[in-house]
């Protein structure tokens, strides 16, 4: 028995032989088979990942086939556990919410395993005997795999591409279990991302385009290395510069081809590879590579699948550079009528999925002279070359988001006093085409003329007031250019604005808002970027803000402002049980609540900014001095970099006097809007003057739960006084300051100073 226990072992676990074909590795996980001599008996099998812990009580489990030469997976029958607890309250509330419990403890009947890490030394450690996998287990596990996969042959599961293409163990573990009460959940530990610590449930594919969604997701409890600041993935290979050259040539039927070249520089923070992971459009193929020496770049891409994976010659050490060169083509850019569509968040070039993806541009485009084009950085070198108009366009500060646009555009160049330059690109052709054709339709379009003008006028105003607000931006000319969707976008020094914004101003300020919200990110998105998904709200949220704040002013007045924060009120009430946290970002989107991220982000993020705004508002002369002051310093304190929410939190205190984690706590990581009971009544005080004496019943939220609620007493003739009251327990009474004379009314919440539903009951 114990020389046939080593045989097994010997079969499935043989000695390391790397393939150097990407299809290798992927269809012997497709295939995964039976071994003989590869079953064994467990008994109290533990694996603990972190929070994660499966424990395999009693059954039998079977090695399955070697994938490139190792042995990666296996497959469990009998009777184990999965537990997990969150650590954070936020990741306790996801898992609540999407699996009933804050925190998983359940029987399992099956485990399949997929590893790189140290559960291949567990498993050498047990007695294996002859016996095949059951026909319905084997099954299991091919249903699995194939849940895995993409659309096209050599899609699948990038975490899982990456640890079977590594040449050395790294830490990976994934476990799909089902079980004996509920439907089947799968756990994993990916090294490779920040949030290392994972678990799925399943999902819509035609919902979600996948059949994996999040349930909960957090970092170990030591993080690893390279995590710190991290959007996604650990910073193990850093990709500090692209040299492109775009060519975008008409085609027969007036469409416009796309090819590429891209000289992507990298730099290993630690032992990589030797396959390094990228994402690439779907629509767009790789021609082929070569690295510095000339020597050829073999890679792999599926068929409309995003994700590229290059072979490097070797497996790079910690601090190895490197220099690569990719040829792509693709149908990048449709055409409809007059309308060119240029997804502004496509990965049209290979974006690091090793790693942080910040890095400096130098791009060549190769158009037609008759389309004016736009794109990131300073643009430097033109010429013309018969119809080809080639243009250079040049960063000088490392960036994550690079686009650019083309189209049927006639250009406005405008200067306006005490602002920087800017070029209004709009066609002009394209909404005449519209208004014909919804005329010919019966329809009639609003449309206002000379709009190039009235857009520049408007993003110049609000350039210079966020300059007064937080200082000037990092870019001094900016390129404002239309696209046909109904969203914008922000980058660098160039600003894409939705084709409806240039067929009027709207009267009920929205306009106004939609431009200020995408210019305040050239501070709060490309100035201060967000560090992690968690803290997106920092930039779609402050940005938010930012274009009411600048409404009100151009306004002079607060209809407009308030206006648009009571509509956000009931989107974020409708959105936050389905969604979740702030604190989640895009976790809050999701088939059932697809305005989940909108509500959450954007409309809550304003909400938590207003918030501060009127909790560090000066009662006696009603300016926002120290918000302002607090806005302008974190701008200064990490422009040009990345911001945590609790770097934020840091800045808030600093500008406050006391510490805000409550705060934080309550908007950003929590969900719950509290209910106020109020009755009020006035009493003489012994020295002869008045006070307002109240009766708080604070409802729908947790028993610590905290709030400065601003009230303003009606004196009579014009004369108001103005007073907090911290708001905590389930029922207190307060009192306010000595007031000259009994109040004849009061408002309670005054200016909205908390997300709250206030209901007035008699004293």
């Amino acid at each position: 028995m114990f020389l046939h226990s080593l045989l097994a072992l010997a079969a499935a676990f043989p000695a390391d032989t790397t393939s150097t074909r990407y299809l290798d590795y992927y269809r012997g996980i497709m295939s995964l088979a039976s071994l003989p001599q590869s079953a064994a008996d467990v008994k109290q099998l533990v694996l603990k990942r972190d929070a994660g812990v499966i424990t395999l009580n009693q059954g039998t489990i079977y090695l399955l086939s070697p994938v490139g030469g190792r042995t990666v997976a296996a497959v469990f029958r009998g009777a184990g556990r999965l537990t997990l607890t969150p650590p954070e309250a936020p990741e306790r509330d996801a898992l609540h919410r999407l699996l009933g419990g804050n925190a998983v403890d359940d029987s399992i009947t099956e485990a399949i395993l997929i590893f790189d890490d140290s559960t291949a030394t567990q498993l050498r450690g047990l007695s294996f005997h002859g016996g095949d996998v059951p026909d319905d287990l084997l099954g299991h596990v091919h249903d699995f795999v194939q849940s895995l996969r993409g659309e096209n042959d050599g899609a699948f599961m990038p975490s899982v591409m990456a640890s079977l293409l590594s040449e050395s163990p790294n830490g990976f573990l994934m476990v799909h279990v089902r079980r004996a009460n509920g439907s089947p959940l799968l756990f994993q530990y990916d090294p490779d991302v920040v949030h290392a610590v994972q678990l799925f449930k399943p999902a819509s594919k035609m919902h979600w385009g996948a059949n994996w969604s999040v349930v909960t997701e957090f970092a170990p409890a030591q993080p690893l290395a390279g995590s710190a600041g991290m959007w996604e993935f650990r910073q193990r290979v850093a990709v500090p510069s692209y040299k492109l050259e775009v060519w975008l040539k008409t085609t027969g039927i007036a469409d416009l081809s796309f090819a590429a070249s891209a000289i992507a520089s990298f730099r290993a923070h630690e032992a990589s590879g030797p396959w390094m992971h990228f994402a690439l459009h779907r629509k767009l193929v790789v021609d082929s590579g070569r690295w510095s020496d000339g020597t050829a770049v073999p890679t792999f891409k599926a068929k409309n699948d995003d994700d590229l994976w290059v072979r490097a010659p070797h497996r790079l050490a910690a601090g190895d550079s490197a220099f690569v060169t990719l040829y792509y083509h693709g149908d990048l850019i449709d055409r409809y009528a007059n309308w060119f569509f240029i997804d502004p968040g496509a990965a049209w070039y290979p974006k690091n999925q090793q790693g942080g993806d910040a890095a400096l541009f130098d791009v060549t485009f190769h158009s037609p002279a008759w389309y004016p084009i736009a794109s990131i950085g300073e643009r430097g070198d033109s010429s013309l070359d018969g119809k080809v108009m080639t243009t250079r366009w040049v960063t000088k500060r490392p960036t994550p988001f690079a686009t650019f646009n083309l189209g049927l555009f006639t250009t406005y160049h405008a200067q306006y006093e005490g602002a920087p330059p800017l070029d209004v690109m709009m066609s002009e052709e394209a909404h005449r085409a519209l208004r014909n054709a919804m005329m010919d339709a019966g329809y009639m379009m609003l449309a206002q003329s000379h709009m190039q003008e009235a857009v520049a006028a408007d993003i110049s105003n609000s350039l210079k007031w966020f300059t007064h607000a937080f200082g000037p931006p990092l870019y001094d000319h900016f390129y404002i250019t239309e696209i046909p969707y109904y969203e914008g976008v922000s980058f660098p020094g160039m600003i894409d604005l939705s084709w409806v914004t240039f067929q009027n101003t709207s009267l009920d300020g929205f306009d106004e808002f939609f431009r200020a919200h995408e210019v305040s990110h050239q501070w709060w998105g490309n100035g201060v970027r967000p560090a992690t998904y968690r803290d997106t709200w920092l930039a779609e949220g402050v940005a938010s803000f930012c274009g009411l704040w600048y409404l009100q002013s151009i306004r002079k007045g607060n209809k407009e402002y308030f206006k648009f924060l009571d509509a956000y009120v009931q989107n974020i009430k409708d959105n936050r049980d389905g969604g979740g946290a702030t604190w989640l970002g895009y976790r809050d989107a999701s088939p059932e609540r697809p305005y989940g991220y909108q509500a959450m982000i954007y409309e809550k993020g304003a909400w938590i900014m207003h918030m501060l705004r009127i909790l560090m508002l000066d009662l006696n002369t009603g300016k926002d001095d120290r918000f302002s002051a607090m806005m302008h310093d974190f701008h200064d304190s990490f422009s040009g970099r990345s911001a945590t929410t609790d770097d934020f939190r840091g800045i808030v205190e600093k500008h406050v006097g006391v510490p805000m984690d409550w705060f934080f706590n309550e908007w950003v990581k929590g969900t719950a809007i509290p209910t106020y009971h109020v009755a009020w009544t006035s009493e003489a005080t012994p020295d002869g003057k008045q006070r307002a004496r109240f009766r708080i019943t604070q409802e729908n939220v947790p028993p610590d739960f905290q709030a400065y609620v601003l009230v303003s007493a009606d004196l009579g003739q014009n004369r108001f006084a103005n007073f907090r009251i911290k708001v905590t327990g389930a029922q207190t009474e307060y009192a306010s300051p000595v007031l000259p004379i009994a109040p004849q009314a009061v408002t309670f919440n005054e200016l909205h100073s908390v997300l709250a539903d206030v209901k007035m009951e008699r004293w």
